[in-house]
């Protein structure tokens, strides 16, 4: 995977207030002058293995450790919230129209 510096100081870096940042290996804290080379210039220097852990950072998700719903757990929340704004019973999602039109993946009456 390709990542931009801006990037890599994203996932590896944490700001500690404006201008400076700290490395999250290390902890050693870095003034940001223009760009990004102080921090590119730390990592090549003392962390050569800088791109596994970017990748490995960006896996484990986003830097403000919030958890997203995965695409299914969303779908059944967009079909209870149509039964429930709209006012249809659960069986609504199982009605032959409402399958061939809804972009949705089909559920059942009892998932809901």
């Amino acid at each position: 995977m390709k990542f931009s510096n801006k990037d890599l100081c994203s996932l590896l870096f944490s700001e500690l207030s404006p201008g400076k940042s700290t490395c999250n290996s290390c902890k050693k804290v870095y003034k940001e002058g223009r760009g990004y080379t102080n921090q590119m210039h730390h990592l090549l220097k003392k962390h050569p293995d800088y791109l596994q852990l970017a990748e490995a950072a960006f896996r484990k998700g986003n830097r403000l450790g919030l958890s997203l719903p995965d695409q299914r757990t969303n779908e059944i929340f967009r079909w209870i919230e149509w039964c429930v704004v709209e006012r249809m019973p659960v069986s609504f999602c199982e009605r032959h129209l409402v399958r061939k039109n809804a972009k949705m993946d089909p559920i059942g009456a009892a998932t809901l």
